[in-house]
């Protein structure tokens, strides 16, 4: 499951690894949370793309609490959060994550030379309680 809209190479690889692509509704404050019947659900926090909206505090909890409901995880793609152009912080859901729900998704590539593409992943401590 993604954002809709979201950055098309998503989508691509969800299709290409056989996965069945749900799509998730956006509103003016980011991902809209249902109760989704769904095992991943891959967001931009921070900076929702391509709209820029950034989830509030209170959403990423509700993503949190729904990702530990349904036995489910969340992939959080924080690719520019070092830039905050209007607004306040919000912490990383990943930084919010108590259950071990969230593989957290980091990039160095918007504050490093163009020739370095360098990307990270923060992976969850064990199998989610």
């Amino acid at each position: 499951m993604t954002e809709s809209p979201c950055y098309v190479g998503i989508s691509k690889a969800i299709v290409a690894a056989g996965a069945k692509l749900i799509e998730a509704n956006l509103d003016g404050q980011g991902v809209v949370p249902q109760d989704w019947e769904a095992r991943m659900l891959f967001v931009t926090p921070s900076r929702q793309f391509p709209t820029g909206e950034m989830l509030s505090l209170e959403r990423r909890q509700t993503l949190l609490d729904w990702a530990q409901r349904n036995d489910a995880m969340i992939v959080e793609d924080d690719y520019d959060s070092e830039f905050r152009y209007r607004g306040m912080h919000v912490e990383p859901l990943k930084t919010l994550d108590k259950a071990g729900r969230v593989i957290y998704l980091g990039s160095f590539t918007k504050t490093l030379p163009l020739e370095v593409r360098l990307g990270y992943v923060v992976l969850p401590p064990r199998k989610p309680t």
